[in-house]
């Protein structure tokens, strides 16, 4: 049984390592955190003393994971971390937070990676211009979580402050920094483009040159992934390395859900999309390695469309701008 116990420990601290940032030191963010000395926190970290009740409540609630080690060794149940999301604006400034953390998290660990199949283009690509910015987390507040103070608003890029604009653009500017492999379909465009509709035809937009704005700025959001992948890199901007860190797929099976696997260091994680544009997580060593195997599926479907691959990308983003075009056509004509 103490066996037994300190391996339930060992797996259980695998998981809260992750949650540690790496500038972070463990046993002295532990320590503090249940009131110990160094040794003390060494002796827990070491499996040689076993957590009680009341240090993994405390320990749960700080890191933001969750205790259950025997469900996590049942095929049929999975346990997964999430951040709670309501109609509050400030819950939805500590999601950005959040999803800024993790995504440093990630690119600061050794070994790092990502790999993202796509139904939507990833979120943190919206990130490159305020005012596309302002667009998505204005949508995501009004149509996904009906916060009341946008309930009378037309889209304006002065409706979300400039906190939340920076946090954005961290993600993107952290991201830029991890390998990573993203899987895209013809339709992977295709929900933003209708966001911008919905919005046009419901009157969100002040005016036509606002609407007609934003899908200039998604071709050009088009225009820097096709550089991206061109070059196989996605640190492409002035006094950048430019090393290959990004390779871009094009499938012909149609994905479904936006579906991700995190290397955090020795960790696995799959994030699997939740409520339009939130994630939620897990460490399950079972999930995720059926995420992997269909992943890896899909990659074995899919052409790879960055480096050398010209003819290839040069149609799949034709096929993608002309998407926008369209939109623009249906704008100019109304």
């Amino acid at each position: 049984m103490e066996q037994k116990s300190k391996f339930i420990q060992e797996q259980f601290l695998q998981r809260i390592k992750t949650a540690v940032p790496p500038n972070v030191s463990f046993v002295d963010e532990l320590a503090d955190l249940l009131k110990l000395s160094t040794d003390s926190a060494y002796r827990r970290i070491r499996c040689e003393t076993l957590f009680n009740i009341e240090e993994i409540t405390l320990i749960c609630k700080h890191f933001r994971v969750s205790f259950d080690p025997e469900v996590q060794h049942m095929s049929n149940k999975v346990t997964f971390d999430y951040l709670k999301l309501d109609d509050k604006k400030e819950n939805f400034k500590l999601w950005l937070m959040f999803l800024a953390g993790d995504v440093k998290k990630i690119g600061s660990s050794p070994n790092n990676q990502i790999v993202f199949a796509a139904d939507d283009i990833p979120v943190w690509h919206h990130f490159n211009n305020d005012m596309l910015i302002a667009f998505k987390l204005f949508y995501w507040l009004k149509s996904i979580l009906n916060a009341p103070e946008y309930t009378d608003l037309s889209f304006d890029p002065k409706h979300i402050d400039s906190g939340m604009i920076n946090s954005a653009a961290d993600i993107l500017k952290n991201y830029d920094q991890i390998n990573s492999t993203e899987i895209w379909t013809e339709d992977t465009i295709n929900s933003t483009l209708k966001q911008v509709e919905y919005f046009w035809e419901s009157g969100y937009f002040n005016n036509k040159a606002d609407a007609l704005a934003i899908c200039d700025l998604l071709t050009e959001e088009l225009n820097t992934i096709f550089k991206k992948a061109s070059k196989s890199s996605k640190l492409i901007g002035p006094g950048q390395s430019g090393k290959e860190n990004f390779k871009l797929y094009k499938s012909e099976v149609m994905i479904g859900n936006n579906s991700i696997l995190a290397n955090i260091g020795s960790t696995k994680l799959a994030y699997v999309s939740n409520n339009t544009f939130n994630m939620m997580s897990t460490t399950s060593a079972d999930f995720v390695h059926e995420n992997e195997l269909w992943i890896n599926n899909l990659l074995r479907k899919s052409t790879l469309i960055s480096g050398f691959a010209e003819k290839q990308r040069n149609q799949f983003f034709r096929i993608l701008r002309d998407k926008v075009d369209l939109v623009k056509q249906k704008i100019n004509l109304s």
